[in-house]
């Protein structure tokens, strides 16, 4: 009996913590300054009409960190929220695309007041102060794409591994954009050139594969490292409770990412050599 009521007051302890961070702060003291400044970003997120809960939740959680400036909804399907549905601290402006497509989370758009962008799907739901350290990492680096999940392409061809391969293997040679921030002038020009037109091409066909294009993209254009990994405190996958995820079924989703990479190789030759963990210094890449 006595260990049941602990493990309930643990339970409790924890969904008060987890509801605090959602609902009742931004989770960050302040924002990180480098050189005494302070800067601001732009975030973006793509959704849907049947994952409005996740938006809402979403958009009340974010607006509250430091330096989220604007909320941008990329809206690719069904009824779009109006104005009132949707609880914000900082200006939300929903962007209606004319066609369903994976290749939207990257268009150009003359709107965005800020240099930085943040992509971040609408249902990863980490700490504030998370965002914040990630911004400062980025502004440290603002050439390359900073990310919170890790991947490791390698291999002859080419295979898509997970995080915890690139652990094992000690490096990462990729980052998810689906919580990454960027140059959106410098992502978006790169994204949308004519040399990108073939994968844009298969993003459409697999409705996948956008991230993976884009680190292709990035590494095309240099000869230096162009990802940088920072470790979340803590993230929670919303999908996992709605059933609405396009990378549920993750055998295939690796699959079809493994068939990008082939393509994508061919295209706009390899990828950059494998990035170690813990080799920044800030502590924050372990």
């Amino acid at each position: 009996r006595v260990y049941v009521v602990l493990v309930i007051l643990v339970l409790i302890f924890l969904t008060c913590l987890g509801t605090h961070c959602i609902y009742g702060g931004n989770g960050a003291e302040e924002p990180y300054p480098i050189k005494g400044r302070y800067s601001q970003f732009t975030l973006l997120t793509m959704t849907y009409d049947a994952r409005l809960w996740n938006l809402k939740m979403f958009v009340e959680h974010y607006s509250k960190c430091a330096s989220v400036r604007e909320i941008v909804v990329i809206w690719n399907k069904g009824r779009p929220p109006v104005q009132n549905e949707l609880k914000s601290a900082v200006p939300v402006r929903v962007r209606v695309e004319d066609k369903n497509t994976l290749n939207n989370r990257f268009n150009m758009d003359e709107k965005i007041k800020t240099r930085a962008v943040m992509e971040l799907d609408d249902d990863i739901m980490m700490p504030c102060d998370d965002l914040e350290r990630g911004f400062k990492v980025w502004r440290e680096h603002p050439d390359r794409i900073v990310g919170y999940y890790p991947r490791l392409a390698e291999g002859t061809p080419l295979e898509y591994r997970n995080e915890r391969y690139a652990r094992q293997q000690g490096g990462y040679n990729m980052v998810l954009t689906g919580a990454a921030f960027m140059d959106h002038g410098l992502a978006f020009e790169r994204y949308w050139s004519k040399k990108a037109e073939v994968g844009r091409k298969m993003v459409d066909s697999f409705f996948n594969c956008e991230d993976v294009l884009l680190n292709f993209l990035f590494a095309n254009a240099s000869s230096m490292s162009t990802v940088e990994y920072v470790k979340p405190a803590w993230a929670i996958d919303m999908s996992k409770f709605s059933g609405v995820a396009i990378s549920r079924n993750t055998q295939a989703h690796y699959h079809v990412r493994s068939k990008c990479l082939a393509k994508f190789s061919e295209v706009y030759g390899n990828l950059t050599a494998k990035r170690l963990f813990s080799s920044r210094g800030d502590g924050w890449d372990v």
